[in-house]
């Protein structure tokens, strides 16, 4: 019995790290998309790393979106362990 505790709490603990190294090998891709004189670069964990209007960068607009992006993560994190899921509840109450 206690023994199974354990196991699921290294099963829980293998699998949260390997969402971490998901996590960083995603952080480290990169998508351009260029268009009508703008050009946008996005990162795999969905941060916008560069924006450019006609040439100029555009870090005030980087910031303010970036920081949308996670309030609304947080959002949904928050909605989601009310509802019962979310990592805590995929992982056996893991936090």
């Amino acid at each position: 019995m206690v023994f199974d505790k354990f196991r699921q709490g290294a099963d829980s603990l293998k699998a949260l790290n390997k969402l971490r190294q998901i996590q960083n090998e995603l952080s480290r891709e990169r998508l351009t998309v260029e268009e009508d004189g703008i050009k946008v670069v996005v990162s795999g964990d969905l941060k916008i790393r560069e924006l450019q209007i006609d040439g100029q960068n555009q870090e005030r607009a980087i910031k303010a979106v970036n920081k949308a992006f996670g309030q609304t993560q947080k959002t949904v994190a928050r909605k989601m362990q009310e509802m019962g899921g979310g990592l805590g509840g995929l992982l056996g109450g893991l936090k």
